[in-house]
């Protein structure tokens, strides 16, 4: 098995050729991964990320979809899906004031 320590943020890409398809994500500075697979990909940026996991599924623009793309955090670079993807942001209900 394989450990990596994250010393900067990174993008990672892993196996294309596994049975349940492809695993991409962000790892923060210090966090750990281990992994059994020989396949693992990183890449500095989420430009680089995106253009690797479009190509993988054969859908330019695949991975900037709301649904697709890494959410922050882990991802180094802020957004907010409900703002960005054109939904409504989830609002908690006030607590209960005893009377």
């Amino acid at each position: 098995m394989s450990h990596y320590t994250s010393t900067k943020p990174f993008f990672f890409f892993e196996c294309p050729a596994c049975p349940n398809g492809m695993w991409y994500s962000a790892v923060e500075p210090g966090n750990q991964i281990a992994t059994e697979l020989p396949n693992i990909e990183e890449f500095d940026t989420e430009d680089d990320l995106a253009a690797r996991v479009d190509d993988f599924v054969e859908q330019p623009g695949w991975y900037w979809d709301c649904q697709n793309r890494i959410p922050y955090p882990p991802n180094p670079n802020p957004w907010d899906k409900p703002i960005d993807c054109g939904e409504e942001p989830e609002i908690e209900p006030e607590p209960e004031r005893p009377s």
